[in-house]
């Protein structure tokens, strides 16, 4: 293992020390066919030992996530979207397709009026949509809804923060959820592993992001008066 760490500086010595020797073996520096033989010889062997190093040294861990393409995001994007335009029709059969349920919350509510207040946050405010149920059973359902959410590809949507929500009284309090920082690194194959890979390169196809939408979905019962700047879906 020693010898391996070792051979990188190894090849780039005995590639100085070649170049050194050709030019102290003629000042005026002529390349013949055979000496241009011997250099194209001399780097396919180093590009062939350096080649088997990458992949000897390669770490065991290998990270099988799918990299969404840029038709990928665009569709997730337009199916956010379109789901987002039907919840105000009261159309939900697309909802769960395009968004996944982060969190959910349940207040015991008895008051005949309820103020929502939302706070404007660091990411803005959190768009709040709200339905009316058939009975006046006392208690306030809400369901944080996020769309997937992608940078170069990669998806960070778990990363997300949910809001939070806080009931005093006959006010609910929406907090937006805080900006998310996301680091990580990417690895491409090295220089001699992709000259003889296909797809070997980082494409900018797959160097597009696309942040997700989130809202809030009330549930509260019918006879209840409601203020706030929230939209009503199917009223």
């Amino acid at each position: 293992m020693i010898i391996i760490s070792f051979l990188p500086i190894i090849i780039v010595f005995i590639i100085v020390a070649f170049g050194i020797g050709i030019i102290k073996s003629n000042t005026k520096i002529s390349f013949g066919t055979k000496k241009i033989r011997w250099i194209l010889g001399g780097y396919t062997m180093i590009l062939a030992i350096a080649t088997v190093i990458s992949l000897s040294v390669l770490p065991n861990y290998k990270n099988d996530q799918k990299v969404a393409t840029a038709a990928e995001m665009n569709q997730i994007e337009n199916a956010q979207n379109r789901a987002v335009n039907n919840l105000y029709s009261g159309n939900l059969d697309d909802l769960d397709k395009a968004f996944s349920e982060k969190k959910k919350w349940s207040f015991p509510f008895n008051e005949k009026s309820l103020d929502i207040v939302l706070t404007e946050g660091e990411t803005g405010i959190m768009s709040v949509f709200a339905e009316r149920k058939s009975e006046n059973d006392g208690e306030i359902e809400a369901t944080y809804h996020v769309g997937k959410s992608y940078i170069n590809g990669v998806d960070f949507t778990d990363k997300v923060h949910s809001p939070e929500l806080l009931l005093n009284g006959q006010q609910l309090t929406v907090n937006n959820p805080a900006l998310v920082t996301v680091s990580f690194s990417r690895f491409s194959p090295g220089f001699a592993y992709s000259q003889f890979s296909k797809g070997g390169h980082v494409t900018q196809e797959n160097r597009s992001s696309v942040i997700g939408r989130d809202f809030i979905q009330l549930k509260v019962p019918n006879d209840i008066e409601i203020k706030g700047d929230i939209s009503w879906i199917n009223e």
